[in-house]
């Protein structure tokens, strides 16, 4: 017979609180790391700016790590022009699965213990963000973000993921232009129906002996 001894948790998760004012703009659990970052992701892939500009006000509430209270304050009129799209040169699919390999290869807590989603941002030349959370919206919010506040075009940039694509990641992919989405696993029958009108590609299974090309998208176009 098996016997257990109890264990610490080892992901981290806190409840956050977002307010604009005194209005709850939103409320959902993240590991408590890069909340800028999620923030101005998150603001961003829901419409509510259009460039990291636009927060004119961030600050936070961090005296209980269970739960942290955000309040910003958005002025429009801060916008600031995104840069234009580029012509992007797709790497092969031999460098896409090595960097796919040094993707999961820099991903800290995942190495340590699983149980958590891992994204990353690709120009053609680096990797410019990478973040894990126990979220997979979140962790796509955060490399967003941190791509909008170093001042870059998010259609000029790779996606990649640790996680399926389903729907709701290919509609703020769609949001966030991105010309391709690089998967370590599927995309739903949904998730590429919308990639398709967005003109996302997607690339699925891509550490394995056969990767799935499901949309090619402007990225192959």
């Amino acid at each position: 017979m098996i016997s257990l001894e109890e264990t610490k948790p080892l992901v981290a998760e806190s409840e956050v609180f977002l307010f604009t004012g005194d209005e709850l703009l939103h409320r959902f659990h993240c590991t408590p790391e890069a909340l800028r970052e999620l923030t101005v992701g998150h603001l961003y892939c829901n419409g509510l700016i259009r460039s990291a500009a636009e927060l004119s006000q961030y600050e936070t509430d961090s005296t209980h790590p269970d739960t942290i209270t955000i309040r910003i304050s958005i002025n429009r009129e801060d916008s600031t022009p995104m840069p234009p799209v580029q012509d992007l040169k797709v790497p092969e699919l031999t460098d896409l699965q090595a960097l796919m390999q040094h993707f999961f290869d820099c991903a800290e807590k995942y190495k340590a213990h699983g149980g958590i989603h891992c994204s990353a941002l690709f120009d053609g030349k680096s990797f410019v963000a990478q973040y894990e959370d126990v979220g997979r919206h979140n962790a796509f919010d955060k490399v967003t973000g941190k791509a909008l506040l170093t001042g870059l075009n998010p259609a000029n940039l790779i996606y990649f993921t640790s996680g399926r694509v389903n729907s709701e990641i290919a509609e703020k992919a769609g949001r966030c232009e991105f010309p391709l989405i690089v998967s370590r696993s599927i995309a739903t029958t949904r998730a590429c129906e919308i990639a398709r009108k967005q003109g996302v590609g997607i690339i699925g299974r891509i550490s394995s002996d056969r990767p799935l090309l499901f949309n090619k998208g402007r990225a192959y176009a």
